[in-house]
């Protein structure tokens, strides 16, 4: 609200006329010398030339209570209020009126009618809190299909789990397929929130159902399959990375879906990042022949597994992470590596992350 003084009033009245808020101007002696049409219309009388005091006598009287008499206000003050009259909301905006030499004559209030308003802003309120509600619903769901059991016999497995949002578009999962037999993929589902969430619930459904876990590639082929018939927009894609563990031949078989992280084979002489080719899980392809490698995996080694949410985190400089950074903290960790990769992730990041963060390590425990 600009300030207004006695000239710019007289000449801006008809403007005043044709505002769609209430326009009223009371004089320091409480008499109204003036009201724009809109009001008017409201009150069904024209209140020019009567005092407050009277016209508080009325059922109007909750708008003759806005303004400023006895107030002691100066050229470009402005106070702020709220009416609440039959039913609407009005957000009042009170101001003095000046002659030429800057002495108060007049107090000009505004009343602009914010019902709709408020009533968008209390649907908003009511549809935000009943989405916060179903996120965390959501988020529970999510985080109880996560392993609960961390050991499997001789496989013993460890995680950091991140979510960049409420909900991660990150999954990983650990299956025991047979007395010697384990499944354990990570799994990278493209975006972030509930679509993505429910494609992680999906997944996770998926791989447990399988009846083979004979093959990684099969068994990703099949996702493949199962993936298609959800018809999801081509924009909808995920990226895994499967092992299957066999502790009595000692050996891991592995496949590919498209994951661009490779697995860190960690053994007690070193280090071996494993990489291999593979297409995502996506409408793009009708059909995927994935391939499978096998390695031997023997008592005392262990997997890292983990998501691109890592290495692509990025510092104040716009650098990455980097691979190397992750084989750094490997080579010279000997224990506690998921822990020091955290750390070393934060400090790097300064705790700003952009994208869901999730590994796993999986040990193959010495002894019988």
């Amino acid at each position: 609200m600009e300030n207004f003084n006695l000239s710019d009033l007289k000449l801006n009245l008809n403007v005043l006329n044709f505002l769609p808020d209430w326009v009223k101007v009371t004089s320091v002696n409480g008499e109204v010398i003036y009201a724009n049409t809109p009001l008017i219309n409201a009150l069904n009388f024209d209140p020019q030339g009567m005092r407050v005091d009277d016209l508080k006598l009325t059922k109007f009287a909750d708008i003759f209570n806005i303004h400023s008499i006895g107030l002691s206000m100066k050229s470009g003050d402005i106070i702020k209020s709220q009416l609440n009259f039959d039913g609407s909301i009005f957000d009042v905006s009170t101001a003095p009126i000046t002659d030429t030499f800057g002495m108060v004559m007049a107090y000009i209030d505004i009343y602009r009618d914010m019902t709709g308003f408020q009533k968008i802003q209390n649907e908003l309120f009511i549809k935000n809190k009943i989405m916060n509600k179903d996120l965390s619903m959501t988020k529970k769901i999510q985080e109880s299909i996560l392993p609960s059991d961390l050991n499997y016999g001789r496989i013993k497995v460890d995680y950091c789990y991140q979510p960049c949002e409420q909900l991660s578009g990150d999954i990983f999962d650990v299956i025991k397929v047979s007395r010697s037999i384990t499944g354990a993929y990570i799994c990278d589902v493209a975006g972030h929130g509930v679509p993505a969430a429910m494609i992680t619930v999906f997944v996770r459904e998926t791989m447990r159902s399988l009846y083979d876990y004979n093959s990684t590639a099969y068994d990703l082929s099949e996702l493949h399959k199962r993936f298609l018939n959800l018809r999801l927009g081509m924009d909808q894609y995920l990226t895994m990375f499967y092992v299957l563990i066999d502790t009595e031949e000692r050996t891991i078989s592995y496949s590919n879906a498209g994951h661009n992280c490779p697995m860190i084979l960690i053994r007690k002489d070193g280090f071996e990042t494993i990489s291999i080719p593979g297409k995502p899980i996506c409408n793009y392809f009708t059909n995927i022949e994935f391939k499978e490698h096998i390695i031997r995996f023997n008592p005392g080694d262990k997997l890292l597994l983990f998501t691109d949410g890592i290495i692509e985190s990025v510092n104040k400089n716009g650098e990455q992470f980097g691979i190397e950074r992750v084989e750094g903290i490997v080579e010279n960790c000997s224990s506690d590596i998921l822990g020091a990769l955290k750390r070393s992730v934060d400090y790097f990041n300064g705790g700003i992350r952009y994208d869901d963060m999730c590994a796993v390590l999986i040990e193959f425990k010495e002894g019988d």
